[in-house]
């Protein structure tokens, strides 16, 4: 019946080359339970890693592969390795848990093998955390429970308090809420770093705002000061301007009067020099004759002493030359000789560099022949010094082997040292333990003799409980009956007189019930019995009910009146059956009206005395009610004793129960000392075994030590003596290298030296060669200059002769213009008094002309002042204005007054000028850019001060938002808790049939977690560490069912979850799957044949031998249709 099930949340699952499935796999899954079956080996849990995969895991380690190309099939011994690996899930939507528009979403992922990895949506490529998204909707994005792998269950049980705390969390599905509140936290810490270096920046940048509003306000006073300094300049400027502009232009027309003065001056000064200018022609006439005149005669006196000098010149060159050509002689006649003897010194010098050539190449020879014997020794040097340093290496290596052996040798003693104290150790605290077990033996037997009498003797006070409060039970049961007697004696009594009362009154019977007319009959006083027995139905006879032997519980209640409450029904046939008069009810409400014992004629009793007869009854009835009432009191007494007994009853119990259960507190604590001991003798005894096999080892070590190091010291000496050889061959190998690099060395030097003296030689003959070639050319020089010399001294004879001429000739023309020189400065002397009157006369003209002039020097100096004032007016207008050189000051007349400037302001505008300069001075510097820093800045600081502000609103926000997330987790985290709490005792005592569990939280607050109490029945332990194998699984399996039954996921996937269950376990587990599928879709990889017969659909996994898996499938419900359908 699939009427309870949840409909398939999972519809299919589509695969290819994924790990073993290569080809196109497609399996259909159904509502209810899915059973995935196969062989070790075959690909099973790969599906359950397709599913994993599927579902966006992308850990490797939990997919069982090193790398995620692992995933792709990689190949086998006869197929090729897939390039990419594919898997798809076809999730079923109708209840739009998924938040998307479609009825059915395909989820899944492709992997290439370059690493390129797709996130499918319907076959469109998405991130992986939108398709987490997706899957969040409908709690299939991480959680932990929608695929249990193997050995998960028991793994939960072995985590510590903290790990399993978290496993509930995701159970919880808070797992999110976390993620979320700490990626609210990240941000809140993002926010406040990023308010950190807001802060920073804001600090940073503050104080240059502070400064750029000072500097702003600076430059503003100084702008609105320099705009009045600019306003007070113009106007001193323009008033200032015109007082020095008359004054130079006074100035200009005296210059111009002087001027003409000067001008009319300078025409007579001109005037007066060009009369003089005769005078001056004469002067200068005179002055150069005589000038002639003296210089002629200079000359005629130059050329007579030139003339003397050249014929002394003459006399002495002719004198030298004779000397010379003298001496030029007497070397010629020596030079022959000596060209002679540099002839002879170069023949020899020629003989001796071919000798020197020849000793050179023979030293040469010899030089080569010797290097080679050098090689050689050097080529044996480096060979005897490899075989040494290879020696000396094998001998380095025998001693650190020795010394090695030697320290592992020093260790193993030392360790064999330290292995015997602490087996000694061991050993005495073995026995400090085994005494400690045997004391710990005894108290466990009398803690447990102690668990015994204390279980003896709460059984004893049980069952006097028991008994009291059975007894009790039974009282009340009394009391109930005698209560009911006496409200049934009352209500008789009452009625047996109202019955009386009317029979009296009326002589007529009252009406009965439909179909109980007949009793009229039979009854001599129907009303006062049922009077007497209310709504139960009485029989009443002339006899009692005792002679017919009724059974027992049947009450008397009047004379021949009875009634029987059976315990069930057969009980109450039975009886009805034996009562002679009476009425059976059972507690189901059946009525049974036996027959009587006999008939009587109800006209013949109706004619008896039933008045007489009622009076009795009603008599009777009266002593029954006192009696019953004397019984209900003597009833209230023994229940209120009986109660007495039974609380003291139960008070031994819970004191026998308390004394108990401390008796088994005490026993399991002293079992567990026990159990530790005797674990910490056994550890002890196989450390004790352990260190005696460590120092058998040892000593087996150290005997191989002493081998070793005995053949290391062999080797060592050996080496030693081959190093010794090695050494001795070295030198041989030195000693002939040095002796023939020695030899090379000296036919070198020798070579050099006969290859220097060559070359010397050489030297010495091309320097005699040129001596020779310079003798001959000095001896042609020589010859040369003594032709010169011979034509040189007849030349200067001639000259000599004309010379001596010569020298006549100009002392006659010295003595003449002598003579004239004189006649010629007796004129300028004439010349000259003419000039000097007229020099007078222009002289005066011209000191009137340079007073003039320096009058009018004064006056441009006036004027220059004047102008000097307009310029300097200028600068300092220009100055206070700030104007550049080349930009023009405004013309005065442009500039605009409000007012002429009185005297006073014109004398105090200058020091109002130095003052604003000084002001402005005392502002400088200044920052003409502040106001636009200050904009951009103030911008900034302004745009980081909502930012600041924003960033702390957005932190108070997310930390609101954590601390609500915070509160959610802890309220979902804790209903999840008692609710997971809840089943898994209702699981447990199921898989169990008994018991008890329960989860508790621990008591750190450093570090929370989840402790879980196991108790099976009939057992005391509550730790998981001392529950069996089968128990651990049990209880594992009970908390994974609670979990799936408070936190259902869509669908589930358990891999192997049942493989510890035993076949009696394995029904009561498949029992509570079947429950959990009204809410949840199950695909269950499975090896037990209980759990495969529960499937609605299995399948069948099997790996040929490619290495590739292959499915087949089967619907049982199918199966079973047809089974029915051929029976």
């Amino acid at each position: 019946d699939g009427g309870g099930r949840a409909h398939a949340v999972l519809k299919s699952l589509s695969l290819v080359g994924f790990k073993s499935f290569v080809h196109q796999t497609h399996l259909e899954f159904a509502p209810g339970i899915t059973a995935i079956i196969g062989p070790n080996g075959s690909g099973k849990t790969n599906l359950v890693d397709a599913i994993r995969w599927a579902l966006g895991e992308n850990n490797a380690r939990v997919l069982r592969a090193k790398r995620n190309e692992e995933l792709i099939f990689g190949g086998s011994e006869t197929r090729k390795a897939l390039g990419f690996a594919e898997a798809l899930m076809q999730l079923d939507n109708s209840s739009r848990r998924l938040p998307i528009a479609f009825e059915e979403v395909e989820v899944g992922r492709r992997l290439y093998r370059n690493g390129e990895a797709e996130y499918l949506v319907n076959r469109s490529r998405v991130r992986l955390r939108d398709m987490q998204e997706l899957l969040a909707g409908a709690n299939l994005a991480d959680n932990a429970f929608v695929v249990v792998g193997q050995g998960l269950t028991d793994q939960i049980l072995a985590l510590r308090p903290a790990d399993r705390r978290t496993v509930i969390e995701e159970a919880s599905g808070t797992r999110r809420l976390q993620l979320r509140r700490e990626e609210a936290l990240q941000r809140m810490k993002l926010s406040e770093a990023e308010l950190v270096r807001v802060n920073d920046i804001l600090r940073e940048i503050g104080p240059r705002v502070e400064a750029l509003r000072d500097q702003a306000a600076k430059w503003n006073e100084y702008e609105t000061i320099r705009n009045e300094l600019r306003r007070r300049a113009l106007r001193w400027y323009k008033a200032s301007f015109g007082t020095t502009a008359d004054q130079r232009a006074d100035l200009a027309t005296k210059i111009g009067g002087v001027d003409k003065e000067i001008e009319r001056l300078t025409d007579y000064v001109a005037e007066s020099e060009s009369t003089t200018a005769g005078t001056d022609e004469d002067l200068r006439a005179a002055r150069q004759e005589e000038e002639l005149r003296r210089l002629a005669s200079g000359d005629a006196a130059s050329a007579e002493a030139s003339a003397r000098e050249l014929v002394a010149g003459l006399e002495a060159s002719l004198a030298a030359i004779g000397a010379e050509r003298e001496r030029t002689g007497a070397a010629l006649a020596a030079l022959p000789g000596e060209v002679a003897s540099l002839r002879e010194r170069r023949t020899r010098v020629d003989e001796e560099a071919t000798a020197a050539a020849r000793g050179a190449r023979e030293s040469a020879d010899g030089a080569r022949t010797a290097e080679e014997d050098a090689s050689r020794t050097r080529v044996a040097l480096a060979e005897a010094r490899a075989a040494r340093v290879e020696t000396e290496r094998a001998h380095l290596v025998r001693e650190s082997d020795e010394m090695r052996l030697g320290d592992e040798e020093r260790s193993l003693l030392k360790r064999d040292e330290e292995l015997a104290a602490t087996a000694t150790s061991l050993g005495k605290e073995r026995g400090e333990r085994e005494r400690e077990r045997s004391r710990i033996a005894g108290e466990l037997a009398r803690a447990r003799d102690k668990v015994a009498e204390a279980a003896r003797a709460a059984e004893s006070a049980a069952e006097r409980a028991g008994a009291a409060r059975n007894e009790l039970q039974r009282i009340d049961g009394d009391l109930a009956l005698v209560r009911g007697q006496t409200a049934a004696l009352r209500e008789a009594v009452d009625r047996a007189d109202a019955e009386l009362a009317a029979r009296e009154d009326a002589q007529e019977l009252p009406p009965l019930p439909k179909g109980f007319a007949w009793l009229h009959e039979r009854i001599a006083s129907p009303d006062a019995v049922r009077a007497a027995l209310g709504r139960a139905v009485a029989i009443t006879t002339g006899g009692s009910a005792g002679d017919t032997g009724a059974p027992k519980g049947c009450r008397r209640i009047a004379e021949g009146v009875a009634i029987f409450v059976a315990p069930d029904d057969a009980t109450a046939l039975a009886a009805a059956t034996t009562l002679r008069a009476g009425a059976v009810i059972a507690p189901s409400g059946l009525l049974v009206l036996p027959g009587l014992a006999r008939i009587v004629d109800p006209r013949q009793l109706a004619e008896r005395d039933a008045t007489t007869q009622l009076a009795a009854m009603a008599a009777r009835l009266h002593e029954e009610l006192i009696t019953a009432e004397r019984a209900q009191r003597d009833v209230l007494a023994q229940r209120a004793e009986a109660e007495r007994r039974r609380e003291k009853a139960d008070e031994r119990l819970l004191a026998t129960q308390g004394t108990r259960g401390d008796a088994e507190v005490v026993a399991d604590r002293l079992a567990t000392a026990e159990a530790d001991v005797r674990d910490l003798v056994r550890a002890q005894e196989a450390s004790a075994a352990a260190i005696e096999r460590e120092r058998a080892e040892l000593l087996t070590r150290r005997e191989t030590l002493t081998r070793d190091r005995e053949i290391a010291a062999a080797a060592r000496n050996t080496a030693a003596d081959a190093f010794a050889a090695s050494e001795r061959d070295e030198q041989v190998a030195v000693d002939a290298h040095n002796a023939a690099s020695k030899r090379a060395e000296e036919a070198r030097l020798q070579a050099a030296t006969m290859e220097e003296r060559r070359s010397a030689s050489v030297r010495v003959r091309d320097a005699l060669s040129e001596q020779v070639s310079a003798t001959e050319r000095r001896i042609a020089d020589e010859e040369e200059r003594l032709r010169a010399l011979v034509a040189q001294e007849r030349d200067s004879r001639g000259r000599l002769e004309t010379a001596q001429h010569a020298l006549g000739r100009a002392t006659a023309d010295a003595r003449e213009a002598a003579r004239s020189a004189e006649l010629a400065r007796e004129r300028a002397l004439a010349a000259e008094g003419s000039r000097r009157e007229s020099e007078q006369r222009l002289g005066k003209a011209r000191e009137r002309l340079a007073e003039l002039r320096g009058e009018r020097g004064k006056l441009a100096v006036e004027e220059e002042r004047a102008s000097g004032a307009l310029r300097l007016l200028e600068e300092q207008v220009r100055a206070e204005l700030g104007l550049p050189e080349d930009e023009p000051l405004p013309d005065p007349s442009s500039i605009a007054l409000d007012g002429e400037p009185d005297e006073r302001e014109k004398t105090s505008t200058v020091a109002a000028l130095q003052r604003l300069r000084r002001r402005l001075i005392a502002l400088e510097p200044v920052n003409p850019l502040a106001a636009s820093e200050l904009a951009e800045i103030g911008q900034r600081h302004e745009f980081l001060s909502t930012q600041k502000a924003d960033l702390e609103r957005a932190m108070a926000d997310l930390r609101a938002l954590a601390d609500d997330l915070a509160r959610t987790i802890a309220e979902q985290f804790s209903a999840t808790l008692q609710a997971v709490d809840r089943e898994f005792g209702v699981f447990f005592q199921r898989l169990f049939n008994g018991g008890q569990a329960s989860l508790r939280t621990t008591e750190d607050p450093e570090d929370p977690g989840i402790d879980i109490y196991a108790r099976p029945p009939g057992k005391r332990i509550g730790s998981l560490a001392q529950l069996s194998g089968g128990e651990r699984a049990l209880t594992a399996t009970a908390l994974l069912l609670a979990i799936l039954r408070v936190r259902p996921a869509p669908f589930c996937v358990l891999d192997e979850v049942d493989a510890a269950l035993d076949e009696r376990n394995v029904g009561r587990f498949t029992q509570a799957l079947r429950e959990l599928t009204d809410r949840t879709q199950f695909v269950v990889i499975t090896h037990n044949r209980g759990t495969i017969e529960s499937a609605d659909m299995l399948y069948g996994v099997s790996m040929d031998d490619a290495g590739v898996s292959k499915v087949i499938s089967l619907r049982l419900a199918d199966l079973d249709a047809e089974r029915e359908r051929a029976g």
